[in-house]
């Protein structure tokens, strides 16, 4: 009897004491998620308060330290030293238009800081949603690949022809961006260069000219006014060139999907660079030459006093030299950027691990559309038209690619805006990582475009908007945010076009028409998280749209004869007007790459 009350008495013991141990667990648990959590809402505070003494032109000491001005030591290394006043009184008006325009518009800082993507993966449970997420699809990937070889005796989805097909022609690929790389290099850069210098040149003539016979300064500086018109014409002309010689030879060349979509978004990208390259620097030559010609002739310091160029430097000092180093122009480039500033916030050291990390994820994410793609597009569509598509057919395929599209939407969101970009920032020590913002908890239109590429957004916002602002005024303000969704939807339509070989308006409209639709109608500002499970609808049923309309016309196109001859087939789709009876045998469409190696668009 004591023996068994012995052991009931360990029993007990026992389970009080894995009670007791459970508890603690929980506990400490507990504590350690709450921390996490603190110290991830105390950086989220410190970098919103941050960012609001930065938008109320609130600099800190290091930067009011560090920040040059006109002293006369700097101001020696132009050719002539004037009055000191004078180039003070300058610098002062200056510094008065920068707090004017920086109110009106608020400009980009840079500084350090993680993606949030990187900060919320440091909280353990978050993380483990990932893995969950990661499990899950290696089960979707395997039950597939199981199910392939009990049925066929194959796993189709480890057959890499269309991979092989789009990377056919890569060495090709590789040198056509070669030549885009050092036209920039060379024409934009070089040019610019030219023409600050030979700008300055002119400027220096002009005033020495008009000081030994006595003319107007006014009559002088027409041959400035033509020469900077001349210069403009040709930045036109280059950015027209730019578009179409890259186009015109992948068309000529019958790129496949993929190497078009690569050449196409570094064109794209190349430009974006180019033109932020000259936004930025254009004003600070003509700057550089006002002072420089104030300090020659010191009669006339009121000269160009309100100039418009001059209250575009927000972000900068007085100038030094008319046109920046080669040096910082190159590391612009391949910065993940596309606003120009003369240095960015930098990382001490490279985390290699944390690069090859992030392209590895990047690779996983890429094999892992490719898998949407052959599983969900490649067997529904590709025998377009050997029947009769009904209205039911069309909106269940449809719906059917809500699923696959958002699939894609992640995919394309955490492979490149995440991954991709940030092994590129370490490589570069790039310190600022905000790439994206929480686009997920947007809950109208305007803030999805706003949160979901900042990279993006920010060019748009400074060179585009912003200057239609000025131009157009704040009374035409929806005029200045409309052109901003109408340069992006066209941008996105001429790349899609362009890889697709065909014109197919699908997202354009989305975009440019119903989504500025749906900004206007919807509150910009509220919590009402009804709004959010709207946008996230739309975007799952938009992507489903755009997947199955432009895979429809993809397989139509391969299907169906043409309807019409000559360029104009190019802009009409050929799914509305292919019939079951004339379309092309269904069997041809089973070897897409062979198929497609061999077709040809004209334009």
């Amino acid at each position: 009897m004591s023996s068994i009350s012995k052991r009931g008495h360990e029993r007990s013991a026992s389970a009080e004491f894995n009670r007791v141990d459970r508890t603690v667990k929980i506990h400490n648990a507990t504590e350690k998620l709450r921390s996490e959590l603190l110290n991830y809402v105390t950086s989220r505070f410190e970098e919103f308060s941050s960012e609001i003494k930065q938008t109320a032109n609130m600099p800190s000491i290091n930067e009011m330290i560090e920040r040059p001005g006109i002293t006369t030591n700097g101001l020696t290394s132009i050719n002539k030293i004037g009055d000191s006043s004078s180039a003070q009184t300058i610098a002062s008006k200056q510094s008065v238009d920068i707090k004017r325009s920086s109110s009106a518009f608020p400009t980009k800082v840079f500084r350090m800081r993680s993606s949030i993507l990187t900060e919320l993966l440091e909280v353990s449970h978050i993380r483990s949603i990932r893995q969950i997420f990661i499990s899950i699809l290696v089960l979707l990937v395997l039950q597939v690949a199981i199910t392939d070889i009990f049925e066929k005796g194959t796993v189709d989805f480890f057959v890499f022809d269309i991979i092989r097909w789009n990377f056919s022609n890569l060495s090709e690929c590789l040198r056509l961006w070669f030549y885009l790389f050092m036209s920039t290099c060379a024409i934009i850069y070089y040019c610019f260069h030219f023409w600050s210098y030979k700008r300055l040149s002119l400027l220096s003539n002009n005033l020495l000219s008009s000081t030994e016979t006595e003319k107007s300064p006014t009559s002088n500086s027409t041959t400035l006014v033509i020469f900077d018109w001349v210069w403009f014409v040709a930045y036109c002309c280059y950015i027209g060139l730019f578009l179409y010689i890259p186009a015109h030879y992948i068309i000529a060349e019958n790129y496949p999907i993929v190497t078009r979509i690569i050449i196409l978004a570094e064109q794209v990208r190349f430009l974006m660079k180019s033109h932020a390259f000259v936004r930025e620097n254009a004003p600070r030559a003509i700057l550089y030459g006002q002072i420089y010609s104030q300090e020659i002739n010191a009669d006339d310091l009121n000269k160009d006093k309100s100039n418009d160029s001059s209250n575009e430097q927000s972000t900068f000092s007085v100038p030094h030299t008319p046109c920046p180093e080669f040096s910082k122009f190159l590391y612009f480039l391949f910065a993940p950027t596309l606003i120009y500033r003369d240095s960015y916030p930098r990382t001490s050291s490279i985390r290699w691990t944390y690069v090859i990390s992030q392209l590895v994820q990047f690779a996983t994410t890429s094999l892992f559309g490719y898998y949407l793609f052959y599983r969900f597009c490649l067997p529904v569509f590709r025998h377009f038209n050997s029947e009769h598509v009904t209205l039911k057919i069309f909106v269940l395929s449809i719906l059917n690619c809500t699923l696959p599209g958002a699939l894609f939407l992640f995919c394309a969101f955490y492979g490149f805006l995440h991954c991709w970009l940030n092994a590129f920032a370490e490589m570069l020590r790039f310190a600022d990582r905000q790439f994206y913002s929480d686009w997920w908890t947007a809950t109208s239109w305007s803030s999805y475009y706003r949160t979901w590429n900042i990279v993006v957004h920010d060019w748009l916002y400074t060179y585009v908007y912003r200057d239609c602002h000025k131009l157009f005024g704040i009374k035409y303000r929806l005029v200045s945010m409309y052109a901003v969704i109408f340069l992006s939807a066209c941008v996105h339509e001429y790349i899609i076009a362009l890889a697709f070989g065909y014109f197919y308006p699908i997202l354009f409209i989305q975009f440019a028409v119903l989504g500025f639709i749906s900004m206007l109608i919807l509150p910009q500002r509220t919590q009402n998280n009804a709004f959010n499970v709207f946008i996230w609808a739309s975007l799952f049923v938009g992507l489903g749209m755009q997947m199955c309309l432009y895979s429809i016309e993809w397989y139509a196109r391969l299907n169906c004869p043409r309807f019409v001859n000559g360029p104009l087939d190019y802009f009409i789709p050929r799914s509305i007007f292919c019939r079951a009876d004339s379309s092309i045998n269904p069997s041809l469409s089973n070897n897409i790459p062979n198929l497609i190696l061999h077709r040809q668009h004209d334009l």
